[in-house]
C-alpha cells in the first residue's frame, strides 16, 4: 500500500479528456483515472466480480471461475463501423452495459431500411397502432415518444423504454420506430448455429438480418449481433 486516494478526485484532472470506448455509468471515473500515466484500476463490483481498467477502458473481468478478455476497445469499434459514426453508437453502447450492470435485459435494434419495420416488429407494437390495440406501460408512453429520436433522449430514459417487455427498434437516423416491440422471430442463418439463451437471442439472431443488433443478457453480458450471427460478447 503506497497512498489512499480518492478515485473521483484522481480522475477529475482528466475529466475533460474523451475515454477510447464508452463506459458504464458506474466506472466512468475508473475508466478516467486510468487515462494517463499507466495506472491500473481493480473494482470488486455489487455483482461479484473482479474489473480491471487500464489506458481508459476494462480490459478484464473476472467471472464464473476465470478471467474474460473484455477487449472493450475493439468490439466497439466494430459496433461504431456497423452504425456509422455520431451519437448513436455511443449511446447505444453506454445504455448496454448500463442495464447489463444492472443485470437488466434489453434490446436495441437499428435496421438497416426502416420501411422493412412491419418485417421484424408486430403491427400492434408500432406508434401510430391505435391506442385501444394496445395496453400497459406502452400505451401511456407512446403518445410522447412519437416521432422523438434516440439522441435527443437522455440515457436513463432511453434505459428505462429497453426494460419494458420487448425491444427499442430504431433507424439510422436514429428515430424510435417502436419500444417494448415483440420481434417477429426467424430461423438462423446458419442451421447449426445454437440460440443459446432462448427467445431473447433468438429474436437478435432474426432481427439481425434486417439490421444490427445489440442484446443485454440478464446475466450481464452484451452482445452485437450482424446478418444472423453473434460478432461478439462483453
Amino acid at each position: 500500500m503506497v497512498e489512499l486516494v480518492d478515485v473521483h478526485e484522481w480522475a477529475r484532472p482528466f475529466s475533460g479528456l474523451d475515454l477510447p470506448v464508452p463506459s458504464a455509468r458506474r466506472y466512468r471515473t475508473h475508466s478516467q483515472a486510468t487515462l494517463c500515466g499507466g495506472h491500473i484500476c481493480l473494482v470488486l463490483t455489487p455483482n461479484g466480480e473482479i474489473k480491471i481498467f487500464g489506458e481508459g477502458a476494462q480490459l478484464f473481468r473476472f467471472f464464473g471461475g476465470r478471467w474474460h478478455l473484455t477487449d472493450a476497445v475493439s468490439k466497439y469499434q466494430a459496433w461504431e463501423a456497423a452504425i456509422g459514426p455520431g451519437d448513436l453508437a455511443a449511446r447505444l453502447f453506454s445504455a448496454g452495459l448500463n442495464l447489463a450492470e444492472h443485470r437488466r435485459g434489453g434490446m436495441f435494434v437499428v435496421l438497416e431500411h426502416p420501411q422493412r419495420i412491419r418485417q421484424v416488429v408486430n403491427g400492434v407494437d408500432l406508434p401510430e397502432t391505435n391506442q385501444r390495440e394496445r395496453a400497459g406501460a406502452k400505451n401511456q408512453l407512446h403518445y410522447l415518444l412519437r416521432g422523438t429520436r434516440a439522441i435527443e433522449l437522455s440515457t436513463a430514459v432511453l434505459e428505462s423504454i429497453a426494460q419494458i417487455d420487448g425491444s427499442v427498434v430504431l433507424d439510422r437516423d436514429s428515430r424510435l420506430l417502436a419500444f417494448g416491440a415483440i420481434l417477429r422471430h426467424r430461423p438462423p442463418v446458419n442451421e447449426n448455429e445454437e440460440i443459446g439463451e432462448g427467445g431473447r437471442t433468438a429474436a437478435a439472431i432474426g432481427a439481425s438480418q434486417f439490421g444490427n443488433v445489440l442484446m443485454v443478457s440478464e446475466g450481464g453480458q452484451l452482445s452485437f449481433y450482424q446478418k444472423g450471427h453473434c460478432i461478439w460478447t462483453l
